[in-house]
């Protein structure tokens, strides 16, 4: 991952833990284990995208500069993974603008430690339409966001928290409520953050 050059955006499909980081160079004391995260930094800078995707929001703990791409927000918990209406909360972006004003879905809707700032909230999930509460968190009240958009570091991130299920992206999209919408909706995103349709509106 050492040349990011000619991608329109890059994609974290739900990794884990450090994806970035080497630990075997780590443990041999290499100075050149910081390769993929310059190379991701450098990127951003010189104006690419970025799309991260639910356990995006799980990879990368240690490094502030990620958080930060994530809206300076990081995964805490999750409830049961259970059915919740998602609400569309900016109608104007090219990833909302062709959804219902809300649809059901089923997900373990994350909560997160730190709060996303400087972002625009895309959707959000209505936390009265869940039949069980998150874990441990004390919960987001009435805005619990679930994707968002922002311009960080010269470049583009967009992001959801959505996307647990391999159904919801799945081809039929009939076998899981709500895949239409959701893939709807990241395919938009991933279009925007490569600057082929308006971003972040």
């Amino acid at each position: 991952m050492t040349s990011l050059n000619g991608y329109k955006a890059i994609i974290f499909a739900s990794p884990t833990r450090d994806a970035l980081w080497d630990h075997a160079k780590s443990a041999a004391g290499s100075t050149q284990l910081d390769a993929a995260r310059h190379a991701l930094r450098q990127y951003m800078r010189r104006g690419g995208g970025f799309v991260g995707i639910h356990n995006a929001f799980g990879t990368e703990y240690n490094w502030p500069y990620y958080e930060g791409l994530l809206g300076n927000a990081n995964f805490y918990d999750h409830g049961a993974n259970q059915n919740g209406t998602v609400k569309v909360v900016n109608k104007k972006d090219a990833s909302t603008e062709m959804l219902p004003a809300s649809w059901g879905f089923k997900d373990e809707w994350y909560t997160l430690m730190p709060y996303p700032t400087n972002v625009k909230f895309l959707l959000a999930v209505d936390t009265n339409s869940l039949a069980t509460k998150r874990g441990t968190h004390p919960g987001h009240g009435k805005m619990h966001p679930v994707s968002w958009c922002q311009y960080y570091d010269g470049g583009r991130s967009w992001v959801t928290t959505l996307g647990h299920d391999a159904g919801a992206f799945a081809v039929d999209t009939s076998t899981f409520p709500g895949a239409a919408q959701f893939q709807q909706h990241v395919v938009a995103g991933i279009k925007s953050a490569m600057g082929l349709v308006p971003f972040c509106k």
